[in-house]
């Protein structure tokens, strides 16, 4: 759980993907998360659109699972300094999430197996600091070379990215 404590232990990351639907700063159809760490943990604060809503007043089980694949991702990137690719996740919904309510997102390592994968654990709590969903995820690890024979970044973001969130 979150600690406001140490509030400056906490550095913000920047943000290089201004389209991705979860990170993306110009996406206006996205969420827009943020995300700072402490060294050993990320974290996200954000609050969910009425647009993203599921039943009723509830988000939508989709974006809680995007918004804990995104913190489990950049836990991944900035931790292990490679860059990723998520493999396998699992969710579980602990209670109900409602939209327009401050949540935060914590990310870390659970394990880490050799250079090419890393478990990781993602928690998605509210206001009150209530844990409402966790996630596990395998993720595949890339250097920079091998993420860049997949084409997935034009080479400027692939360069951005190494810089910006690896170096």
């Amino acid at each position: 759980m979150m600690n406001d404590a140490n509030q400056n232990l906490w550095k913000s990351l920047p943000r290089l993907d201004k389209d991705c639907f979860g990170c993306g700063s110009e996406n206006h159809s996205g969420l827009r998360m943020t995300f700072e760490t402490n060294g050993s943990q990320i974290r996200s604060r954000l609050t969910v659109p009425s647009q993203f809503r599921g039943w009723s007043k509830l988000v939508h089980g989709g974006v809680i699972s995007t918004i804990l694949d995104e913190t489990m991702s950049w836990a991944a990137i900035i931790l292990t300094k490679k860059f990723i690719l998520t493999k396998t996740m699992t969710i579980q919904f602990q209670r109900p999430i409602y939209v327009e309510t401050a949540l935060y997102g914590i990310g870390s390592i659970k394990e880490r197996t050799g250079e090419r994968k890393a478990i990781m654990i993602g928690e998605l709590f509210d206001h009150q600091g209530n844990l409402c969903a966790t996630s596990e995820g395998e993720f595949v690890l890339y250097t920079k070379e091998q993420f860049a024979k997949l084409d997935i970044l034009q080479d400027e973001y692939l360069e951005a990215m190494a810089a910006g969130l690896l170096g």
